[in-house]
Order: C-alpha cells, then structure tokens, then sequence
C-alpha cells in the first residue's frame, strides 16, 4: 500500500480537527511524518521516546480519563517489545486505544529483525487477543473507512499501515 500512512494521518488529521481529545502518541519516529500534525496539535500530541512499554501505558492511563490515543509506531514496537502491556492494558482492560503500526521496508532491513515483523509473526501474536479488532488493509481507502468505523467504536484496534 502506497499511501496508508499519508491516509492515516488525514484521517487523523480530521479527528483532531473536530475533536480535541483525540491524541497522536508516538515511540520516537516518523518526525517528517508527523511534524505537520504536531505544530498544528502541540496539545493533542505527544512523543514518549524509545521507551515502548511505556508508551502503551501513557496510551492505557489517557483512554481511561475519557481521551482517544491514537499510537503510531513500528509493528514491532506495538506488538513485540510491550506485548504484556498490549495484551494485560489494552485488550483484556478493553481500552480504547487506537494502534498504527508502520510495516518495516527495505530501509529498515539493514536494521535486521530488532525492526522488523516476518511471514505471519504479526497476525498470529495478535490473533488470540480479547477484544482487538486487527486489520491489514492493502488500500489506502481501506483505512479511511476502518478508521472512521473504529472511531465510534470504543475498544482497541490495531492498524498494519
């Protein structure tokens, strides 16, 4: 998919217009991305660090005081490095918690498995968990529509973009 992301963040974008509890968390990524966002939300944005575990739990600690985290990070920083956070919090506490992974490329590859998912490793991790709605849309008008169906929904879903 060639735009996901560019479509998330329009959608996103949109949200954060017409609703200020709507907030983009990020795991110290996608500056360029993102900056746009940020300069025009600086209230409704906020950038954790590499510190994963963390990040889900800033996103836990938002939802349950009535705000709409929307967490943008690498697949393998969701799933992998916070995996008891993302299983325990968010989907057995049914969190409304809104996750974006971005998909390695060949740009990361050199960076080898520590930013990358393989085969079916993302699907079977999140097949299991309660509550999570996971999808893997392969067009950006995909996107548009789950995120604008799952913006009503209250609960945890997980994005591939």
């Amino acid at each position: 998919m060639k735009n996901g992301r560019k479509a998330f963040l329009q959608i996103l974008t949109e949200f954060a217009e017409k609703d200020p509890k709507v907030i983009l968390l990020v795991g110290d990524l996608g500056f360029i991305f993102i900056e746009g966002y940020r300069a025009r939300f600086p209230n409704q944005f906020l950038n954790t660090g590499a510190a994963e575990q963390s990040l889900m739990g800033v996103a836990v600690g938002l939802a349950s005081v009535g705000w709409k985290p929307y967490v943008y990070t690498m697949t393998n920083f969701i799933i992998l490095r916070p995996y008891e956070q993302l299983r325990n919090d968010i989907c057995y506490g049914n969190a409304n918690v809104k996750l974006f992974g971005v998909e390695g490329s060949e740009s990361y590859r050199f960076l080898g498995m520590s930013h990358n998912m393989y085969g079916d490793e993302e699907q079977r991790l999140l097949k299991d968990l309660p509550n999570l709605n996971a999808y893997f849309p392969k067009e950006e008008q995909e996107v548009v529509k789950i995120m604008k169906d799952e913006y009503q929904r209250k609960g945890p879903l997980y994005m591939r973009i």
